[in-house]
């Protein structure tokens, strides 16, 4: 009852405030759930379909909402897709039963993206510094170029984070990380960035993260996006220390604080996780099973993220690997669910304006 109430007071104050042209306000309404729509078979599968459960409240009034105090939403992209959807392009069910819906750009209900980069500065990653180094300000202005208000913040990391340069990472900078700030100075702080050493194999991915989580000044409202470039697998909670005195013995021993689960119970429906993994190692194009728990992919694909393999002897173009377009083409897709204990199946049927088909199906998902 309380949450109804609260819902009515900024629902009545959102119209009030609409009607003086103070903020702006989205027209929603969730139609009733259609009768005698069947899973369709055949259909196609030619679409790549990123789907995850958002959590985010949006930074936009809604006026006519629905009559549920929270409907359910989900983030949708359609990869190497930029164009216009509408309802009719789309089809949902929660375990086998067709929903009404309603569709919405991102873009329209948030008030910009706050992207943070977890940058491996570990040896190895020599080329791929260089590459962040050489595309970053032309990524960030495509997004500016677009209209989106955009925050970046920026977080070295070796088996340290951020990377300190008294243990045997060897590698530290001034200041040690970026919190959420403007582009340009993003960009200049990318320019001071350089490797060194890595000790052993993995690094400390999901402290990465768990860092950028636990200390960014999010905005409320705002896209959440992390984007990670890396080619070493994570060390996690009961992993083995390092504890390797190379170059010169560290002033504390490095244990792992987090595990996968860690980082999904943090930011699963609150933000999406992008990965540009360098192949070698660790990585390799054809793998599609990333439950090994050093293996962050597993946390792009729970959080509807792209997984993008970089050639370690070349330079990722932030411009052109798709997470500009990811950005710009997400929607929202909010609809009555029968439950919210419960765990639930979604399928998804997309025909775009072309005719291609797609479908997405998740299991056992929590709202």
């Amino acid at each position: 009852m309380k949450i109804i109430t609260r819902l009515i007071i900024i629902s009545v104050v959102a119209i009030i405030l609409a009607s003086c042209g103070i903020i702006p306000v989205l027209q929603l309404a969730i139609p009733l759930d259609p009768v005698g729509v069947k899973i369709p078979d055949p259909w196609g599968n030619d679409l790549e379909i990123l789907v995850s459960v958002d959590r985010l409240p949006i930074s936009v009034p809604i006026l006519n909402p629905v009559d549920t105090a929270m409907p359910v939403k989900l983030r949708m992209v359609i990869k190497d897709y930029s164009g216009d959807l509408n309802p009719d392009n789309l089809l949902l069910f929660e375990d086998g039963k067709a929903q009404g819906f309603a569709l919405l750009k991102e873009t329209e209900a948030r008030i910009g993206a706050d992207i943070v980069f977890l940058v491996d500065v570990t040896g190895s990653m020599g080329t791929e510094i260089a590459g962040v180094k050489n595309s970053m300000t032309e990524f960030l202005n495509d997004l500016a170029a677009a209209g989106i208000d955009v925050k970046v913040g920026i977080v070295p990391y070796g088996d340290y984070v951020p990377a300190d340069p008294d243990t045997t990472d060897n590698i530290g900078f001034d200041p040690p990380y970026l919190g959420l700030v403007d582009p340009t100075t993003a960009a200049s702080y990318t320019q001071e960035l350089a490797v060194g050493y890595g000790a052993d194999g993995p690094e400390n991915a999901y402290g990465a993260i768990m860092f950028a989580w636990n200390n960014m000044a999010w905005r409320p409202g705002s896209q959440r996006i992390f984007i990670m470039l890396t080619d070493a697998f994570s060390h996690y909670t009961g992993d083995q220390p390092v504890t390797i005195p190379w170059p010169s013995p560290p002033t504390n021993d490095f244990e792992p604080k987090y595990t996968k689960t860690d980082v999904l119970s943090a930011i699963l429906g609150y933000a999406t996780f992008h990965i540009i993994a360098s192949t070698g190692t660790y990585y390799s194009i054809g793998d599609t099973d990333f439950t090994h728990p050093g293996d962050p992919r597993e946390i792009a694909d729970f959080t509807g993220g792209l997984i993008i393999y970089q050639n370690p002897s070349g330079e990722p173009d932030l411009s052109g690997i798709g997470i500009t377009e990811y950005i710009l083409s997400s929607w929202l897709v909010f609809f009555e669910t029968k439950s919210y204990d419960d765990p639930h199946n979604l399928d998804l049927y997309i025909e775009l304006p072309d005719t291609t088909q797609g479908q997405k199906h998740l299991t056992g998902v929590i709202y």
